[in-house]
């Protein structure tokens, strides 16, 4: 029955513009008194019944084709979802410089990434909507199983209205989320060109970016907006976020939370201005409490600290970042006799600099509509400094790792990275020189 009363709107529709076609195409009876009956217009006769009969039959052939075809080809859901991920296939040579004869490569086992991000409850006055998003990775562990664990599994409210992109923006995200602790945890392609993140950045360092599960809010004050060129950047964005501290996957541990800050100002310059591009960023982290006990088995209490800053300029074709961050661990001294709280500091930095050869990150060609799947290389030579040092009051125990590198991005999401980065660990005495090559598409 929906289909025969599509039919017959449809039919209507058609039947009305050709009646008033014809209207139009009716002579002036001025002009037809000084034509010929022979050059006089012919007036078509109205539809038959069986015609009529045979367009809605036709409507309904049409109607059924494109159900089958919809049913087919286009995946459905109760609300609106985009998928997308990421799949990265990498080869790697290790070189130990001060051991002679010792080298290894190979295929390392590629890795995937799938996310999906759909709507829960879409408020069309305000834009205040309630979205989700649950992403989960698969890689190869040691023992050659495929290990799958979600990644991202939280939910998102705008508490203000997002219409209006003049407006200031917070939302609350409250599940699994990644921790948003300075430039590597918050960047994107455009300011990470290495493969490999900051030493003190991962779990060998101060592991200030993994995923946990929390609450946070994340907002922006005072934007500057260019509507031709699609730019918005707010002078200050801000996050603070409450996590359970336990890590990704796992249930809390104990009654403590674990608290982090961040704060960037961007500069507050319109499109075409030089210092586009350039902000400043401070964060802290404040893991919770935890269980300590010496050598000769006295327990207690102990704090931990983390603090980092940050700038970055990322303007085509030049951009350069640097990020510095300090850990402050609470300890208790070996003694057997008493358990004296003792402090470690540890502290890390690098330094990146870059030069994009190409359009790939230019908003008038990232805009621009293609018929194909043209798109505009770009090649991005860097160099990165990468520093650890997990005891400052230990002399010679730092590591150092110089990386250099070029990006090759082939599309809108294709990128080869050929990272060759030189590695000299004081603390064993070990030097390395490692050859990464890594293909990553994402869909």
């Amino acid at each position: 029955m929906k289909t025969r009363k599509l039919s017959l709107i449809v039919l209507g529709i058609l039947l009305m513009g050709n009646v008033s076609l014809q209207a139009e195409e009716i002579p002036d009876k001025e002009v037809v008194d000084n034509v010929s009956q022979a050059e006089a217009p012919a007036i078509e006769q109205p539809v038959s019944q069986a015609d009529l009969e045979g367009v809605r039959g036709e409507l309904a052939v049409l109607s059924d084709k494109l159900a089958r075809q919809l049913d087919k080809n286009v995946a459905a859901t109760t609300r609106s979802l985009k998928i997308s991920g990421s799949t990265s296939s990498k080869y790697s040579a290790v070189q130990y410089t001060n051991k002679p004869g010792e080298y290894k490569s190979g295929f390392a086992p590629s890795s995937v990434s799938v996310s999906f991000k759909g709507n829960l409850k879409k408020d069309y006055d305000y834009g205040r909507d309630l979205n989700y998003v649950a992403g989960f990775s698969a890689s190869a562990t040691s023992t050659a199983t495929s290990n799958t664990v979600p990644q991202d599994a939280y939910i998102q409210y705008s508490l203000l209205p997002t219409r209006d992109q003049e407006l200031p923006t917070l939302t609350l995200q409250f599940g699994q989320q990644k921790r948003l602790f300075g430039l590597e945890a918050a960047s994107t392609e455009e300011k990470q060109p290495v493969i490999n993140g900051a030493t003190f950045a991962g779990g060998s360092g101060l592991n200030l970016s993994p995923r946990d599960i929390g609450l946070q809010l994340k907002g922006d004050l005072f934007p500057t907006v260019d509507l031709g060129f699609g730019y918005r950047v707010p002078l200050i964005e801000y996050y603070l976020g409450v996590y359970n501290g336990a890590g990704a996957n796992l249930p809390d541990t104990d009654t403590s939370r674990d608290i982090l800050g961040r704060i960037v100002f961007n500069a507050p310059v319109g499109f075409y201005s030089p210092y586009k591009g350039l902000s400043f960023g401070s964060s802290f982290y404040k893991p919770g409490d935890v269980d300590i006990t010496n050598a000769a088995g006295l327990k207690g209490r102990g704090s931990k600290f983390r603090y980092g800053q940050d700038i970055s300029y990322v303007s085509a074709p030049i951009g350069f970042t640097a990020e510095y961050a300090v850990g402050r661990d609470e300890n208790f001294s070996n003694s057997t006799a008493s358990a004296v709280k003792t402090t470690t500091q540890s502290q890390g930095y690098t330094l990146t600099l870059f030069y994009s050869f190409g359009e790939q990150f230019l908003p008038n060609f990232k805009s621009q509509s293609r018929s194909d799947d043209w798109w505009p290389k770009t090649y991005e030579p860097f160099v990165r400094f990468d520093r650890w040092d997990p005891n400052t009051s230990v002399d010679n125990d730092h590591t150092t790792i110089v990386t250099y590198g070029l990006n090759v991005f082939f599309a809108e999401t294709t990128k080869l990275a050929i990272n060759y980065s030189l590695t000299d660990k004081l603390s064993t005495n070990l030097k390395q020189n490692d050859l990464v090559v890594q293909f990553q598409y994402s869909f």
